[in-house]
């Protein structure tokens, strides 16, 4: 198969599996520890770019839950899904957002667009990740900054049971994959990218209060809130600690176009 059809098969695949895990998006966020969660994974995205960037782009916006927090600080923020089920789930925490039904690997956008592109979750969905992080590095400016959440594969227990869940759950593609933090760095300047920070997030609360439609166990725990955000300071303690920052779920990656560097 044609890298253009295989490509082209994984966009649709994509599409029908989106299609039937909107609702449970919708789910996910209807629990106010989950939603604490998720906000203050948002709020270490966000804060990476800074507060005068103006055309943000949220790549992969799904629900629309982090671009309504993203069009927060950054009004006029445009969303982009490849399914169109998500964005119609958006309407809920963003009515009225700026949203593009298309694809990550062919964006629709003029060269130099964006003074900044979230990426939350959405690069393993990919097939092509150094062509989709081209395509990110196009409709950023020179002086555009990329912010990147993605799977942390580093540790082999986490690698085992992603690779376990994603082969035995219907809610996942199993061609989809997590990266080591040194992967996702070679691939981020493979595209093109100086990457300027790398940390990675969650740990007991990604697990227990990030997805309480996968395990929901914390639904039953009284103050569930309350110890969900004992778990995120246990979490940012342990991200911060070399040995243990290991056990992250997650890798936050910042990277600027090299053109801006040389030259």
């Amino acid at each position: 198969m044609s890298p253009a059809a295989q490509d082209s098969t994984n966009a649709q695949a994509q599409i029908e599996l989106h299609r039937e895990l909107a609702p449970r998006y919708a789910y996910r966020y209807g629990f106010p520890f989950s939603r604490l969660f998720q906000e203050d994974w948002h709020a270490e995205m966000i804060g990476q770019a800074p507060g005068e960037s103006r055309a943000i782009l949220d790549l992969g916006c799904g629900t629309g839950f982090f671009l309504a927090e993203l069009a927060r600080v950054h009004p006029g923020a445009v969303g982009l899904d490849i399914s169109h089920e998500m964005l119609k789930v958006s309407d809920q925490y963003i009515p009225g957002a700026k949203l593009v039904t298309g694809d990550a690997e062919r964006l629709p956008f003029k060269p130099g667009a964006f003074d900044a592109v979230f990426c939350k979750g959405s690069l393993h969905h990919t097939r092509d990740h150094v062509g989709f992080l081209e395509n990110c590095r196009e409709v950023l400016s020179p002086e555009g900054l990329l912010v990147m959440s993605e799977p942390c594969n580093d540790n082999p227990l986490i690698r085992f049971a992603r690779a376990l869940l994603y082969r035995k759950s219907p809610h996942f593609d199993e061609g989809d994959q997590g990266f080591t933090r040194r992967g996702i760095i070679a691939l981020t300047e493979a595209a093109g990218f100086e990457v300027t920070r790398v940390k990675r997030y969650g740990c007991l609360a990604y697990v227990f209060a990030g997805f309480p439609d996968h395990l929901g166990i914390l639904r039953f725990v009284p103050g569930n809130t309350l110890l969900t955000r004992l778990f995120i300071r246990l979490d940012r303690l342990i991200c911060a600690i070399p040995g243990l920052a290991i056990l992250g779920f997650h890798v936050v990656i910042v990277a600027r176009p090299r053109s801006q560097r040389t030259g």
